[in-house]
């Protein structure tokens, strides 16, 4: 008994379809959920009188280098945000890049100020059997190498990173990459943590929806041969 696939016109536009519904679809479903992401980083940013004092301290004029930005958490929460991206079809596919940013210095640092050191950059002495040496540190966590390290207080970053938050680490996810340690933190990332889940959740109600929608547009009937 042959089979004829009838509607073949259907299949085609339906295939033409499935892209730009798909993309409205998913992107109509993470937008407010991304929103939600941002605005939970910002309930996560720590008042003034939370981080250690001399944080928030003016910066002296006249000084002739950058100097560590000052805390202060209305600037922090200002440099929080959504951005939809680029959402479009193109001719082998669609884009849906939706982001939350965190962008003012001291932002940044509160979000991932020892992911690399969780106990900072703890100096020690070293002194040879003659008496020479000095403070140094590892110039990086697996380096051997050492370097001077001169400091008026040269346990500052360990004190600093002590007095904040530990970072929050990303959920196992079936299916999902971790990204391991760069995407851990205590602003975006950690509301990311939280609500990853439910984001992807509603990725793939997107892309099933879009199945159901392609199904009743197309279909194949069999027919018997006379």
């Amino acid at each position: 008994m042959p089979v004829e696939v009838v509607g073949v016109n259907d299949v085609l536009n339906g295939l033409k379809f499935i892209d730009e519904n798909m993309r409205v679809k998913i992107r109509a479903a993470i937008d407010p959920l991304m929103r939600g992401v941002a605005l939970k980083a910002k309930g996560f940013v720590p008042g003034n009188s939370s981080v250690l004092s001399g944080w928030v301290k003016p910066i002296s004029s006249g000084i002739t280098y950058k100097p560590f930005p000052k805390y202060d958490a209305s600037v922090v929460r200002a440099g929080i945000g959504y951005n939809p991206g680029e959402n479009k079809t193109m001719k082998n596919g669609f884009k849906v890049s939706n982001y939350v940013y965190n962008v003012s210095r001291p932002g940044s640092i509160y979000e991932t100020a020892g992911r690399l050191n969780p106990q900072g950059r703890a100096p020690f002495e070293f002194r040879t059997s003659y008496g020479e040496g000095g403070t140094y540190s590892k110039k990086s966590g697996k380096s051997k190498a050492l370097t001077a390290y001169n400091s008026n207080n040269p346990f500052a970053s360990q004190q600093f990173i002590e007095a904040l938050e530990p970072v929050t680490s990303q959920p196992k996810i079936k299916g999902m990459r971790s990204g391991g340690r760069k995407t851990k933190g205590r602003l975006i990332f950690k509301a990311w943590a939280q609500d990853s889940p439910k984001v992807y959740e509603s990725i793939l109600k997107a892309i099933n929806d879009t199945t159901v929608d392609f199904t009743k547009m197309t279909y194949i009937k069999k027919k018997k041969a006379a």
